[in-house]
């Protein structure tokens, strides 16, 4: 792919806020999976392996989550 002949001006983001967002709500779902396949493991009674997707999906949650909000807040601002 070519370079645009034109460049991007000065104060323009490279990526939108609503494409953060997005992003944000996909990894908080990834998360929500995580807790879900968590929770099975738990209930097949494989507590090690349970911890690390109830582990790993809290992170994925709230890190989904605050992408969400920061990209939010910072398409608010303008």
């Amino acid at each position: 792919m070519n370079a645009s002949e034109n460049p991007r001006p000065s104060g323009t983001p490279i990526i939108s806020p609503e494409a953060i967002i997005g992003i944000g709500i996909t990894v908080a779902e990834l998360g929500l999976l995580c807790l879900m396949l968590g929770l099975a493991e738990h209930l097949r009674s494989v507590p090690k392996v349970a911890l690390v997707w109830l582990s790993l999906g809290a992170v994925l949650m709230i890190l989904g989550g605050f992408t969400a909000a920061f990209a939010w807040s910072k398409g608010r601002r303008r």
